[in-house]
């Protein structure tokens, strides 16, 4: 089974002083969005295949993985009934 979602770290976007990496959000292994670290944790949106976005609020790195395995889970079961969400531009 593929993963719809996955998380890679990079450090494209990052300001000079930034010391947590960001993480690409890509869907079907094309970028789709980005968590960027926010004071206290992780910022960002995850797509889900209603077609809808989640927001999970500012949460730690191992919060998103969890969130996108269980994501992972609702993509297979949803086949190709799934509907891509457009990417957010608000990054």
């Amino acid at each position: 089974m593929s993963k719809a979602i996955e998380l890679v770290e990079t450090r494209r976007g990052c300001a000079i002083l930034e010391t947590h990496p960001r993480c690409e959000i890509r869907l079907n292994g094309k970028r789709w969005g980005e968590l960027y670290f926010n004071m206290r944790g992780y910022v960002g949106y995850l797509p889900q295949p209603s077609g809808l976005v989640l927001d999970i609020g500012e949460r730690g790195i191992s919060a998103f993985r969890k969130e996108v395995a269980k994501l992972n889970r609702e993509w297979a079961a949803a086949g190709p009934a799934a509907v891509e969400p457009r990417a957010r531009s608000d990054y």
